[in-house]
C-alpha cells in the first residue's frame, strides 16, 4: 500500500511541481524589474544581460555530451543541491545586492549555470514518465504556471522578490523526491548505447527546431522594443485570459484517447496567434493595442509548453531516447537565441535612431515567419515522400483474413488496409475523401478490435508470425 501511494505521488502530484520550473523560466527575463537596483542594472553594459544565456548554453552542450555517454543527472543529488543553492544565491544577489556590475555579473553566472542544470533534471524526470502522465502533467503544470505568472504581476513591488524566491525553491526541492533510477540505461551494452545515440540524434527534428527558434528569436527581438502605450491592468487581464483559455483548450486536446500530437497541428495555431498580434500591433491606442500586446506576450508561454510536449513525443514515435532529444532540442534552441542577441541589439539601435519603425519591423517578422513556416511544410512533405511506405505484394489476402477474423466492418477494413501500410490519418482522409473525425473513429475501432494502442503497434502485431 505504501509503495502504491509513493508511485501515485511520483506520477501525479510530483510532476505538478513542474509549474514552478515553468514559472521560473518565464519570469527570468523580468528579474531586473524585481530588484531594488533596477535603475543600476538597466545602466549596465548590454553584455551583462547575455552572460546567463551564454553559460546556460555551455552547460547544455556539456550535459548533452554526457547524456550521450549514458550519464543521468537525477542520481547526482549533491550536484542538484549545489545548483539549487547557487540559483537561490544568484537571485538574492540580483534582487537585493546588484548595486555594482561585478555583483550583478556574478549573480548572472550563478543563475545561468544553476538554472540550466535544474532544467536538465526536470527534463530527465519528465522523459522517464509514461506518455499520458507526462503530457497531462506538463499541461496542468503550465496552467498552474500561468496563474503564478499572473499573480506575480499583481503583487506589490516589495513582495515580488520574496515570492520569486519561493517559486525558485519550488522548482528545486521537489526534484529530491524523484526516483534516482528513472531512465537507467547503465546495463545496456556499448553497442546498444551507440545505436541509441545515433537514433536519438537522428530523431531530433532539426527543421522544426529551426522553425521554432526563428519564431523565438524574432519574439526575443520584439520584446526589446517599447510596445504601444496600453492600459496595463487591461493588458494583464487580457493576457491572463488568453493564456488560461489556451491551456484549457490544450488540456481538452490532451484528454483525447491515444493522443499523438502532430507538430504542424500544434505549431500553426501558435503562429496564427502571434501573427494576429503582430498585425494588430501598429495600432497605437485603445483596445486594439491592448489585445495586440496581450497576444504577442501570451504566445511566448505557449511556445515554451510546446517544446516540452512535442520533442518527447517525436522521440517516442521513433523509439529514441526522449531525454536526449529534449536536451538536444533545448540546446539548439538556446544556441540560436544566443546568436540572435547581437541582431536584437542592432534592431534596438536602429529603432532608437529612428531609422526603423515598429511597423516596418512587424512586416519583417511576419514575412520571415511565413517563409519559415512554408519551408518547414515543404521539408515535412519531402521527408514524408522519402519515407512513404511500400506495399508488400501478396499481403492483401493475409490482411483481409485478419480483418475478417477481428470483425472489422467494410469501412474499418478499408482504413485498416492503409494503416498497416503506414499511411497517416490525413493521407487516409484524402484517399477516401472522408472527414478527419470519421477516419479517426474508424482507426480507433480498428485499434480496439486488435487490442493495440496505435498504428506502429498494429503494424508489428499483424506482421508478427
Amino acid at each position: 500500500m505504501e509503495k502504491a501511494r509513493s508511485k501515485a505521488f511520483e506520477t501525479t502530484a510530483l510532476p505538478l511541481f513542474f509549474c514552478c520550473q515553468l514559472a521560473t523560466l518565464g519570469l527570468l527575463r523580468q528579474t531586473p524589474s524585481y530588484s531594488l537596483w533596477e535603475a543600476e542594472i538597466n545602466a549596465f553594459p548590454v553584455f551583462s544581460l547575455w552572460i546567463a544565456r551564454i553559460l546556460s548554453v555551455a552547460v547544455l552542450f556539456v550535459a548533452l555530451a554526457l547524456a550521450l555517454r549514458g550519464l543521468r543527472f537525477l542520481r547526482l543529488r549533491t550536484m542538484l543541491a549545489a545548483n539549487g543553492a547557487a540559483l537561490l544565491i544568484g537571485f538574492i544577489l540580483t534582487f537585493y545586492y546588484a548595486y555594482s556590475l561585478p555583483v550583478y555579473f556574478a549573480a548572472q553566472c550563478l543563475i545561468g549555470i544553476a538554472h540550466a542544470w535544474i532544467l536538465l533534471c526536470w527534463a530527465e524526470y519528465l522523459a522517464s514518465l509514461e506518455k499520458s502522465h507526462r503530457n497531462r502533467s506538463i499541461a496542468f503544470a503550465a496552467l498552474l504556471a500561468v496563474f503564478i505568472f499572473t499573480a506575480m504581476s499583481m503583487l506589490p513591488p516589495e513582495m515580488r522578490a520574496v515570492c520569486f524566491l519561493a517559486i525558485a525553491c519550488g522548482s528545486v526541492l521537489p526534484l529530491f523526491l524523484t526516483p534516482q533510477d528513472g531512465g537507467d540505461n547503465a546495463e545496456e551494452t556499448s553497442e546498444g548505447k551507440a545505436l541509441d545515440t545515433r537514433r536519438s540524434l537522428a530523431s531530433i527534428p532539426w527543421e522544426l527546431i529551426v522553425l521554432m527558434a526563428s519564431y523565438a528569436m524574432l519574439f526575443r527581438i520584439l520584446v526589446f522594443f517599447n510596445f504601444p502605450a496600453v492600459d496595463e491592468t487591461a493588458q494583464s487581464v487580457a493576457a491572463a485570459a488568453i493564456r488560461v483559455g489556451g491551456m484549457i483548450l490544450l488540456l481538452l486536446y490532451l484528454s483525447r484517447v491515444r493522443f499523438a500530437p502532430n507538430a504542424q497541428q500544434m505549431i500553426i495555431p501558435l503562429f496564427f496567434l502571434t501573427l494576429l498580434g503582430l498585425l494588430l500591433l501598429p495600432g497605437r491606442e485603445g483596445m486594439v493595442a491592448t489585445i495586440a500586446v496581450a497576444l504577442v506576450e501570451s504566445s511566448w508561454t505557449f511556445f515554451y509548453v510546446l517544446i516540452w510536449l512535442i520533442l518527447p513525443e517525436i522521440a517516442n514515435s521513433k523509439k529514441a531516447d526522449p531525454f536526449i532529444v529534449l536536451v538536444g532540442g533545448w540546446t539548439a534552441l538556446n544556441l540560436l537565441l544566443l546568436l540572435a542577441a547581437p541582431l536584437a541589439f542592432f534592431f534596438e539601435v536602429q529603432v532608437n535612431q529612428g531609422t526603423l519603425s515598429l511597423t516596418a519591423l512587424v512586416l519583417i517578422i511576419v514575412y520571415t515567419l511565413a517563409v519559415a513556416l512554408l519551408l518547414y511544410r515543404n521539408s515535412a512533405k519531402r521527408l514524408a515522400a522519402k519515407q512513404f511506405p511500400s506495399w508488400e505484394k501478396g499481403q492483401e489476402d493475409h490482411f483481409a483474413a485478419l480483418a475478417e477474423e477481428h470483425g472489422l466492418t467494410p469501412r474499418e477494413n478499408d482504413v485498416f488496409q492503409l494503416l498497416v501500410q503506414g499511411y497517416s490519418l490525413p493521407a487516409i482522409e484524402k484517399e477516401f475523401v472522408l472527414s478527419h473525425s470519421t477516419v479517426k473513429t474508424h482507426a480507433r475501432h480498428v485499434y480496439e478490435k486488435f487490442g493495440v494502442a496505435g498504428k506502429q503497434e498494429l503494424i508489428e502485431r499483424v506482421k508478427r508470425p
